[in-house]
């Protein structure tokens, strides 16, 4: 858990960023143009991340009705090295929004629809185990 939480520290970046907006992945995929190129705070589910599958969902995978829109993560192993021990896990975090595969082009795999400025927020879905 230790480990994890230094690894957070490292992903997010010294430098300050712009003020993000926030809002959710429903209101985003309904209105690409207006997030575009901007700083975006975002919550919800990350329930695989690992080689050209990442996302953020809206609900973990066996909630009732699955899990709803989802975002693509750009390709960070920082990031990724952060969240893989901890899938499925809730998170919270500022990304840039890249619209254009969503509104113009066809991308496949690990699109950089979200590029990961700052994780501010983990929640495994389950507690570690602490012997006493």
């Amino acid at each position: 858990m230790i480990a994890a939480l230094l690894m957070l520290a490292q992903v997010a970046p010294a430098q300050s960023s712009p003020k993000p907006i926030e809002t959710n992945i429903a209101a985003i995929r309904a209105n690409p143009h207006k997030f575009d190129g901007r700083v975006v705070r975002v919550r919800g589910w990350i329930n695989r991340c690992r080689g050209r599958d990442c996302s953020i969902q809206e609900r973990p995978l066996e909630a009732p009705g699955g899990p709803g829109e989802l975002l693509t993560i750009a390709d960070d192993s920082k990031f990724d090295a952060t969240i893989g021990p901890l899938l499925p896990t809730y998170v919270e975090f500022d990304a840039r929004f890249d619209a254009a595969c969503i509104t113009t082009n066809v991308c496949l795999g690990r699109a950089p629809v979200l590029t990961v400025v700052s994780l501010r927020a983990v929640v495994a879905p389950e507690p570690p185990h602490f012997e006493n």
